[in-house]
């Protein structure tokens, strides 16, 4: 790679920051098999579509009036899987909200594009199924990370042809402009060229409606990119509050800080769920 695309790289992919992803990994996978332990009532791969990825996981809070959050996962819409992000239940569950965990298709299988479409699929099977999954009949908020935070913010910018579903958000570490993508090795899998990134970058869309409370995190010891990414989001979807930047936490970590009771961001995700 030439020396732009090398810093590219290096602001762009966390796994060249931070050479121990593995470790985090492992450990957020062992929480949410311990997560699924502790919530022995939840249900897995709940089909929103025909396809083997089009699926959710849902842990119920148990009550009939309970909101309902649900969060998508990162990955570069090209990895990961929801089974391994359960334990963002572990704390909101026993505070009365219904979470759900999303999986959908990945590239290069499919486009960004059809991703953001899996997603909405899945609000829209939320909106007409979460009683019937025992889920609850309160609001409905969301959370994505990394890749998730790109489709949390596509779904408060599409036409619902109705009411919004999304009642508040919370985005993290998200990539709301996709142009420098196509100089990095992530673009193997996203077959983006500029005038494509530039298409499914919240950045380049009209803001999100006023009336959905939205919120912004992302790690402190993240790259500079990734901080100029939210604050860039943060002026043009007018957000009024700061974004949160716990600090020293990582790409990977950061979901820790925000997800865990213990966590020092937890207060931020409480403001969107309720919780």
């Amino acid at each position: 790679m030439n020396g732009q695309d090398t810093e590219l790289e290096y602001e762009y992919n966390p796994r060249v920051t931070v050479p121990e992803f593995a470790d985090y990994f492992a450990r957020l996978q062992r929480l949410s098999e311990a997560t699924r332990a502790e919530l022995p009532n939840h249900q897995e791969d709940v089909p929103y579509g025909d396809g083997a990825l089009q699926t959710l996981d849902c842990f119920p809070a148990g009550d009939a009036d309970a909101p309902v959050h649900v969060f998508f996962h990162g990955g570069y819409w090209r990895s990961q899987d929801k089974r391994d992000y359960a334990f963002v239940a572990r704390a909101l569950v026993p505070r009365g909200v219904s979470v759900v965990v999303a999986n959908y298709r990945l590239c290069p299988a499919v486009t960004i594009a059809e991703i953001n479409e899996d997603c909405a699929a899945a609000i829209r099977f939320l909106e007409d199924n979460r009683q019937r999954l025992g889920l609850g009949r309160g609001a409905l908020t969301v959370s994505g990370h990394s890749a998730g935070g790109q489709i949390v913010a596509r779904l408060l910018t599409r036409d619902w042809s109705g009411t919004h579903p999304i009642h508040a958000a919370l985005a993290i570490s998200g990539v709301f402009d996709l142009t420098p993508l196509p100089g990095t090795s992530i673009n193997d899998a996203l077959g983006l060229d500029e005038a494509k990134a530039r298409s499914l970058s919240p950045l380049h869309e009209p803001p999100p409606p006023p009336g959905i409370p939205l919120r912004l995190a992302v790690g402190g010891a993240e790259t500079a990119a990734f901080h100029r990414q939210s604050e860039a989001y943060h002026r043009h979807a007018r957000v009024d509050t700061p974004v949160a930047a716990p600090p020293g936490r990582n790409h990977f970590d950061v979901l820790e800080a925000l997800f865990l009771a213990d966590g020092e961001a937890f207060d931020t995700l409480r403001a969107v769920t309720g919780a």
